[in-house]
C-alpha cells in the first residue's frame, strides 16, 4: 500500500514586481491556510514518511509550516528542484522513482502540474483542480511506487482550507 498526498502551495504575494516568481513569499492568508491544512493532515493522521517541496520560496514556506505542525524531522523534508513548475508527467516520474521504504509521500508543488497529476491519477473519480493550500491524498494498492496509477487507487481524501481564514489570523 502506498499513499501520495499532493498539496498546492499556499497563497503567495503577487503585487511586487521587484520579486521574481521563485522568490514570492506567502502572504498572511497563505500562512494561515498552510497552518490550517497542516493541522488537518494531523487530524486525519496523514503524516508522510517523506515531504518533497519545490525550491520556490512559497512552497518552501508551506512545507516548513507543514513539517513543523507534523513534527517531521529535517531528514524527512527535502527540497526537490525538479518540482518547480513541473508538469504532471514530470511529477509522476519523480514519484515513480521514490524508494521502497517510503509508504506515504507528500509533494508540495505548483499548479497546473499538481492539479493535473491529481486528475491523471483519479481518472475514475470526478476531480477539480487544487486551490491554494488544498490537498488531495490518494491511497494505492501497490507495493512499489512505479506501480501507482489510476487503476490502483483505493481511497481519495480531498481537503481545502477553511473559507474564513481571516478569523484565524487574530
Amino acid at each position: 500500500m502506498k499513499r501520495l498526498t499532493l498539496m498546492r502551495h499556499a497563497d503567495a504575494r503577487w503585487n511586487d514586481p521587484a520579486i521574481t516568481d521563485l522568490e514570492r513569499p506567502l502572504n498572511r492568508r497563505g500562512t494561515a491556510a498552510a497552518q490550517a491544512m497542516a493541522r488537518r493532515l494531523l487530524d486525519l493522521e496523514l503524516v508522510p514518511d517523506l515531504l518533497l517541496a519545490s525550491p520556490a520560496r512559497r512552497t518552501q514556506q508551506t512545507a516548513d509550516i507543514v513539517a513543523r505542525e507534523l513534527s517531521l524531522p529535517a531528514r524527512r523534508v527535502r527540497r526537490e528542484e525538479a518540482l518547480y513548475l513541473a508538469s504532471a508527467s514530470d511529477m509522476l516520474e519523480l514519484v515513480h522513482g521514490t524508494g521502497p521504504r517510503v509508504a506515504h509521500l507528500l509533494l508540495v508543488a505548483h499548479n497546473p502540474g499538481v492539479s493535473e497529476l491529481a486528475q491523471l491519477l483519479l481518472r475514475q473519480h470526478s476531480t477539480a483542480g487544487l486551490a491554494t493550500a488544498a490537498l488531495c491524498s490518494i491511497a494505492f494498492d501497490a507495493a512499489h511506487w512505479a506501480a501507482i496509477d489510476s487503476a490502483a487507487v483505493t481511497d481519495v481524501q480531498r481537503e481545502k482550507p477553511p473559507a474564513r481564514l481571516f478569523g484565524l489570523l487574530g
